[in-house]
C-alpha cells in the first residue's frame, strides 16, 4: 500500500462553513468531484444511501434532519430526485415534519414497479408505510402500511409468479410485506426480529422461482414466494448479501457466515474482528470463484471465499483504530471490463481497491463523516461507472475516473449548510 497524503479543514464563516475535499492520484489514475448536490443538513448523521435506477438516469437520495439539533420544517426529510449531470434537484417529496428524523426514509429502490415502462420510487418511511412514487414527477402513486418504519431498502421483483414486479420491504421491527406492483398486499409475515438489512430476492434452492431472505438479529429466515417459510436458522444477520449460487451470507458481531441457501445448513462461520458490513457478492479478481466483501473496524476491506471462508486479501485505508469502513460494492469504474471494489470509511475516505489484490487505486476525501456504502452507476454512458457517496451532511458526492499523469487533483471548496 502506498502511504496517502490527507488535505482537509474545515473553515467556519457565520451559519455556513466550507468543507475542503481532495482526490489523490494512484497507479495512473484518479477520483474526480463532479458535483455536490444542494441537499445539506445542520447534521452529520446521513447514513441512508442513494438510489440508483437501472439506466443510471435517475437519482433518488433520501435526506434528512435531526430534531433538537435544527430547526425542523416541511421538507426538512425530504426524498429528492437529483440530475445525473449536475447534481441539481429535480423535485422533492417530504415526510411530515412531526415524523423527521434521521430514519425517515430508507435508500429507495428505483425500478418499472407496475410494469408500465416507466420507472417509480419505492422507500420506507416514518409515515410507517412503504411509498411509492413516480420517479419521473415525484407524484405518490400508492402505500402500503407498515407496523413502524422501515430501515433496509425495499426489493423489487417477482417473487409471488403473477404477472408483474412485487415490491418486498421489512420494517425495523421485522415485519415482511409483498405487494404487488398496483399496491395490493399479496401477504404479511411477522419475522419476530429486529432488521436492520434489506430483504434480498434470490433463487437460493435452484428451483427457478425467487425466495424472500430476511435477515436480523434473531436468525435468518427463507420465505417461498407464496409467504411459506422455508427454512429459519438462529444465525444473526445485522448485515446481509447472497451468492450467485444462492448461498446466503449473515453478518453479525465478530463472525460472518455461509448458509447454504436450500436448507439453511451453516458451511463456515470466520471469526471477523468488529461487525463486517456486507453489500456485494461477485469475482472482482477473475479467478471463477466468487468472494463477499466486507467492510470491518479499523477502516479495513476484506476479500472472503464464498466457498472456502477463507480471506484472500484484508487492505488497510488507514485512520484510527475507532474508525469503520463500510459495506463495500463492485463496480467498474474505469472502464476497463473487470469489477473494481469501491470502499468507504467513516472518517470520509472513498477508495477504489484493485479486485485482485486490494490494492487501493484511487481515493477521495472529504472532511465529513459517511455512515453507508456508496452507490455505482454509469451516469455519462461512457463506459465507467460514477460513485455516488452519501455524507453525512446530507449532500451527496459524485465521483467519476479519470486517467491522471501523476499529480493530484485541485482542493475544491464544498458550501455546507440547510438549503
Amino acid at each position: 500500500m502506498r502511504p496517502r497524503t490527507t488535505l482537509v479543514a474545515l473553515l467556519v464563516c457565520g451559519a455556513l462553513a466550507a468543507v475542503l475535499a481532495v482526490g489523490v492520484t494512484a497507479n495512473g489514475g484518479a477520483l474526480a468531484q463532479t458535483w455536490v448536490s444542494d441537499t445539506a443538513r445542520q447534521n452529520e448523521v446521513n447514513h441512508h444511501a442513494v438510489g440508483v435506477g437501472p439506466r443510471g438516469d435517475v437519482l433518488v437520495a433520501p435526506v434528512a434532519a435531526v430534531p433538537n439539533a435544527e430547526p425542523i420544517g416541511p421538507n426538512s426529510c425530504s426524498l429528492v430526485r437529483l440530475r445525473p449531470s449536475d447534481g441539481a434537484t429535480r423535485w422533492r417529496w417530504s415526510v411530515p415534519a412531526g415524523e423527521c428524523f434521521t430514519h425517515a426514509l430508507t435508500q429507495p429502490a428505483v425500478a418499472d414497479v407496475d410494469g408500465d415502462g416507466g420507472l417509480e420510487a419505492a422507500v420506507g418511511t416514518t409515515e410507517n408505510a412503504v411509498v411509492v412514487l413516480d420517479a419521473a414527477t415525484g407524484t405518490e402513486e400508492w402505500r402500503v402500511p407498515l407496523s413502524t418504519y422501515g430501515y433496509g431498502q425495499p426489493s423489487v421483483g417477482n417473487v409471488t409468479g403473477d404477472a408483474g414486479p412485487d415490491v418486498v420491504t421489512s420494517d425495523i421491527a421485522g415485519t415482511l410485506v409483498v405487494a404487488h406492483g398496483n399496491g395490493t398486499v399479496a401477504w404479511r409475515r411477522d419475522a419476530n426480529m429486529t432488521v436492520w438489512a434489506r430483504p434480498r430476492l434470490a433463487d437460493v434452492d435452484d428451483d427457478g422461482a425467487s425466495e424472500v431472505v430476511l435477515g436480523g438479529d434473531g436468525g435468518v429466515v427463507v420465505y417461498e414466494g407464496d409467504g411459506a417459510e422455508r427454512w429459519r436458522t438462529d444465525v444473526d444477520a445485522t448485515t446481509l448479501a447472497v451468492g450467485p449460487d444462492g448461498t446466503v451470507l449473515a453478518g453479525s458481531t465478530g463472525e460472518l457466515t455461509a448458509l447454504d441457501g436450500a436448507t439453511g445448513e451453516r458451511r463456515w462461520t470466520a471469526d471477523i474482528s468488529g461487525t463486517p458490513r456486507i453489500h456485494d457478492v461477485g469475482d472482482a479478481d477473475g479467478d471463477g470463484r466468487a468472494e463477499v466483501y466486507a467492510g470491518v473496524a479499523g477502516n479495513s476491506v476484506l476479500a472472503v471465499d464464498v466457498d472456502a471462508g477463507e480471506t484472500e486479501w484484508r487492505t488497510s485505508l488507514g485512520g484510527g483504530e475507532r474508525q469503520t469502513a463500510y459495506a463495500p460494492v463492485l463496480d467498474d469504474v474505469d472502464g476497463d471490463g473487470t469489477q473494481d471494489v469501491i470502499a468507504v470509511t467513516n472518517d470520509g475516505t472513498v477508495a477504489v481497491l484493485d479486485g485482485r489484490t486490494g490494492e487501493e487505486r484511487a481515493a477521495y476525501e472529504r472532511s465529513v463523516p459517511i455512515w453507508t456504502f456508496a452507490t455505482s452507476a454509469d451516469l455519462d454512458g461512457d463506459g465507467g461507472a460514477e460513485v455516488l457517496v452519501r455524507y453525512g451532511d446530507g449532500r451527496v458526492v459524485a465521483l467519476d475516473w479519470t486517467s491522471s499523469g501523476g499529480s493530484a487533483l485541485a482542493v475544491s471548496p464544498v458550501a455546507t449548510g440547510a438549503p
